[in-house]
């Protein structure tokens, strides 16, 4: 079980998002021009070294890194025909329920995450309403929110798991 893909899936999603804002990043500090007026319609992008850096690098580490992925979940379907992962499948494949004790775990980490995003969603959507935050920072914020889903699940499951290796 320790190899599992379904234990590591957050650690991949945790690797996405991060990927996913630095790709903000780089499209935030791009200089942007609108020329809109009755002779011409025009959006010019001006990308400078860094900030293309930070596109096309996230882009083609993001492809790599799901190229990766999508072996490993290939390799896992072709080892367990009968627990196969879709990667368009809308449950969640970290959901491990293979017995009793598997439920009881997974059920315990999705409560947390639950209770987590049952303050930290009204928390975030109170601080956009009253602050002016820049769209980045509200970018990052759902992000952050995110990852720490993430975090949380994989800790949870992964304590139960190092408790078993004991």
């Amino acid at each position: 079980m320790k190899n599992d893909i379904r234990l590591n899936y957050p650690l991949w999603m945790m690797a996405f998002i991060v990927l996913l804002g630095v790709f903000a990043l780089g499209i935030n500090l791009s200089t942007t021009e609108t020329i809109n007026n009755e002779t011409e319609a025009s959006l010019a992008i001006q990308l400078e070294a860094f900030e293309s850096f930070l596109i096309f690098g996230s882009i083609l580490l993001y492809l790599i890194l799901l190229t990766i992925f999508s072996v490993k979940i290939k390799q896992y379907n072709q080892k367990n025909p009968h627990q196969k992962i879709s990667l368009l499948a809308i449950r969640p494949p970290e959901y491990l329920e293979a017995d009793e004790g598997m439920t009881h775990i997974t059920r315990r980490a999705v409560q947390k995450v639950y209770t987590f995003y049952s303050w930290a969603l009204p928390a975030l959507a109170t601080i956009v309403i009253i602050l002016p935050l820049p769209r980045l920072l509200i970018i990052y914020s759902i992000l952050g929110l995110a990852f720490a889903q993430y975090w949380i699940y994989y800790a949870e499951i992964r304590k139960h798991f190092k408790e078993e290796e004991e």
